[in-house]
């Protein structure tokens, strides 16, 4: 593996490990708000979610194809 992948490759377990703390604030944050354990907070937390995750997704998808075809679409 060469200087610049191992780079990239430490910067993304620091994120994913910086991470686990701030899903967990947000998640004692949402237990403390009573419209988010109700149903209606629950329904739209999960549709934002989702369409968080589609876009999130599509936009890894879309430079995926960047760097693969060497153009942007």
């Amino acid at each position: 593996m060469n200087q610049k992948k191992s780079h990239i490759v430490f910067w993304e377990m620091v994120l994913l490990i910086g991470s686990i703390p701030v899903f967990r604030g947000v998640w004692m944050i949402f237990d403390r708000l009573d419209f988010m354990n109700g149903v209606t907070g629950i329904v739209l937390s999960l549709a934002a979610g989702i369409v968080l995750c589609i876009i999130a997704l599509l936009g890894m998808n879309n430079t995926d194809k960047e760097t693969k075809d060497g153009s942007k679409s």
